[in-house]
């Protein structure tokens, strides 16, 4: 596994990335990352459906979409995210366990006790702090997800929709009703402290890999003929 490390915060920027190195390398990838604020949306998912535009515009926070399913999520500085990418043989099964347990195991180091949720959650208390998605080209895997930390929940209401439909008679009132902030259970942390230990713990045994001119060269125009658009759909 080849870890890198990414102080990067541009939302497109940090897309392509993942997307350039998932297409141009072979090797099984690592990576931990923020972005500023800003709205990720699924690859199949309808904009317009799923956020509020209008108020994304007046706040200034741009809307990206990923090449990954799943489903719109507000990112910020408080929000950490982790990527794994590796190639495989043959037919490839989607499965996070094996991505979301290291991260339980981490927050178990630090004293939180997380359990996986359905097929891709992350929770704690009953409270959802992580999310996952996964894409394929050809054989090479992505697993992507979230760790809320101290992120600005409020920002989710109002910004984020949701299918009345979906959640009819289940008493959800709100998307922030439903997830927390790991500092809740963390308080003594800031949020750099907590990626620098996740980071500790996750890559123990990697060995590291540098972005070099000619990758970062390759992920600017990836970002700009890909990511940096007005988002369509």
């Amino acid at each position: 596994m080849l870890w890198i490390d990414n102080d990067g915060t541009d939302p497109a920027w940090n897309l392509a990335a993942e997307e350039y190195l998932l297409r141009s390398r072979r090797e099984s990838i690592a990576m931990l990352w923020r972005n500023g604020r800003s709205v990720i949306i699924g690859k199949n998912q309808d904009m317009e459906a799923e956020v509020d535009t209008a108020l994304a515009r007046e706040r200034g926070i741009p809307v990206v979409r990923r090449i990954t399913g799943g489903g719109a999520v507000f990112h910020d500085l408080g929000n950490v995210n982790y990527t794994y990418m590796f190639t495989f043989e043959g037919k490839h099964e989607m499965d996070f366990g094996p991505f979301a347990r290291p991260i339980v195991a981490a927050l178990a180091e630090m004293g939180v006790t997380g359990e996986l949720s359905g097929r891709n959650d992350i929770l704690v208390g009953g409270k959802k702090v992580s999310g996952c998605a996964h894409a394929c080209v050809g054989d090479r895997a992505l697993y992507h997800g979230t760790l809320l930390f101290s992120a600005d929940l409020s920002q989710m209401d109002g910004l984020l929709r949701y299918s009345e439909e979906k959640y009819q008679g289940r008493g959800i009132r709100s998307v922030s009703a439903r997830v927390e902030n790991l500092n809740h259970w963390l308080a003594h942390m800031d949020v750099e402290t907590f990626m620098e230990r996740l980071r500790a713990l996750l890559s123990e045994g990697s060995g590291r890999y540098v972005l070099s001119a000619g990758d970062a060269a390759a992920i600017d125009r990836l970002r700009a003929e890909a990511y940096a658009g007005p988002v369509k759909g």
